[in-house]
């Protein structure tokens, strides 16, 4: 095992490792290659607190089995570190030969990346028919700008309405499968002393706004509540003003009175696992802080449309989380290039998806199932709910980082009913309208 260190703001080492080769397996078209190659791997996948450390470890070995003339040497981030990382090594002009990373939008500098020339352009890797039938075209959208593939799908998220039956039952009141059945649901749950939802006024969690992001998709469309945020419409007309208060007869004081100092992992084990809150709406990545135990009590049901609203089919807010990227100089290379594709391909395909859906990682690649027994029922459930419904851009696509920094805390306050629906559409416009 050889270490490195990396200083940087948010990286304070990074541990490169050279991963011992493993069980064998079909070979690749660069298998036959002699010549020793090193691919350097940029990741957060891999290490302590990474829910995908032991399958990422178990590709890398089985890659390296593959190839016995291939190193993989990793650069460890652990979570949002990665980004550090990266940005470092693009502005020291020495992107890593593959890393993984999140969607590529102006939020995380992947317009600044692609700019720089630096980036591998991986279009001709996606046209393959193994690689560009794995995936459905909102995944390729995603993953295409200006017409070219820079990534290739390797997670996802989706924002599934998980509800608690046992509460529901228990409260003798009807699953919230219509708007008008969740608008008096929630009034009954609160009458009855239930907490409505489950959910963290935490900026960071990315969890308050999303029942927001239903409603007003809902009520609006995505596209033009995508341009409420990017500043091209106004939060003053009277159908976004409509929608703001359909928003909040189902929002305010609706949720744990400690949400502020809750994550969301913490808020699903204190209210959620307990049966005192009826439902969820949140990233599919906290599912497994769901106890197996009550896990067979939650069922995932469409969030409703509203009647006259301009969605008439129930879209799921989803994207891709994670793809795989590639460097420039690394593809450009004649003996790391065909290498670097054959691990894309390798750490992407459906056997890989597989694995990590088994470990509750929801996965873009179509037909992936995962095994009931080593995830739970519920997970497969959003796994193939999120695959088959028509997916939803998360609205916070069109907002900028510091848009989000004031965003997120005003969600909570009008959480607590700080605001009628027209002091909240003042609010909005003022920081978004344009």
């Amino acid at each position: 095992m050889r270490t490195k260190r990396i200083l940087t703001a948010a990286v304070a080492v990074v541990t490169v490792i050279t991963m011992a080769a493993g069980c064998s397996s079909s070979g690749g078209s660069a298998k036959n290659s002699s010549a020793p190659i090193t691919l350097n791997f940029a990741t957060n996948l891999v290490g302590s607190g990474a829910s995908t450390s032991a399958v990422s470890e178990q590709l890398i070995k089985e890659f390296e089995a593959k190839y016995p003339n291939v190193h993989i040497e990793l650069q460890t981030a652990a979570g949002t570190a990665l980004q550090s990382l990266i940005q470092l090594s693009f502005s020291s002009d020495n992107v890593p030969d593959v890393f993984n990373f999140w969607r590529p939008q102006p939020a995380f500098n992947m317009d600044k990346y692609i700019a720089s020339g630096k980036l591998g352009d991986l279009s001709s890797l996606a046209a393959e028919p193994s690689v560009k039938d794995l995936f459905d075209q909102s995944a390729w959208t995603t993953a295409t700008v200006d017409g070219k593939v820079w990534g290739i799908p390797l997670e996802s998220f989706s924002v599934p309405f998980i509800v608690n039956t046992k509460v529901f039952a228990e409260a003798g009141l009807p699953l919230p499968t219509t708007w008008d059945t969740l608008v008096s649901d929630v009034a009954a749950l609160k009458a009855k002393g239930i907490i409505p939802w489950m959910v963290s006024q935490m900026p960071a969690e990315q969890s308050n706004e999303r029942l927001l992001d239903y409603v007003l998709d809902r009520e609006l469309g995505n596209q033009k509540a995508l341009d409420l945020y990017a500043g091209k419409v106004s939060f003053k007309s009277p159908e976004v003003e409509k929608a703001l208060a359909d928003y909040l007869s189902i929002s305010v004081n609706a949720g744990p009175s400690d949400a502020s100092a809750l994550t969301n992992n913490a808020a699903i084990a204190k209210y959620f696992n307990t049966g005192q809150a009826a439902m969820m709406l949140t990233n599919s990545g906290y599912l497994p802080a769901i106890d197996k135990a009550v896990a067979s009590d939650m069922k995932v049901i469409p969030f409703p449309t509203i009647p006259g609203g301009a969605q008439t089919t129930a879209n799921m807010e989803k994207d891709l989380t994670a793809l795989m990227y590639a460097s420039a100089k690394g593809l450009a290379d004649p003996n790391k290039g065909p290498v670097i594709k054959d691990f894309l391909k390798f750490f992407t395909s459906h056997e890989a998806q597989t694995l990590l859906a088994n470990q509750s990682i929801l996965v873009p690649a179509i037909g992936v199932k995962g095994d009931p027994a080593s995830t739970s029922t519920l997970f497969v459930d959003v796994q193939a709910q999120s695959a088959a419904a028509p997916g939803d851009k998360w609205l916070g696509n069109a907002r900028t980082p510091s848009q989000q920094q004031v965003f997120y805390p005003l969600v909570a306050q009008a959480w607590t009913g700080a605001f009628t629906a027209t002091q909240f559409a003042d609010q909005l416009e003022s920081m978004f309208h344009k």
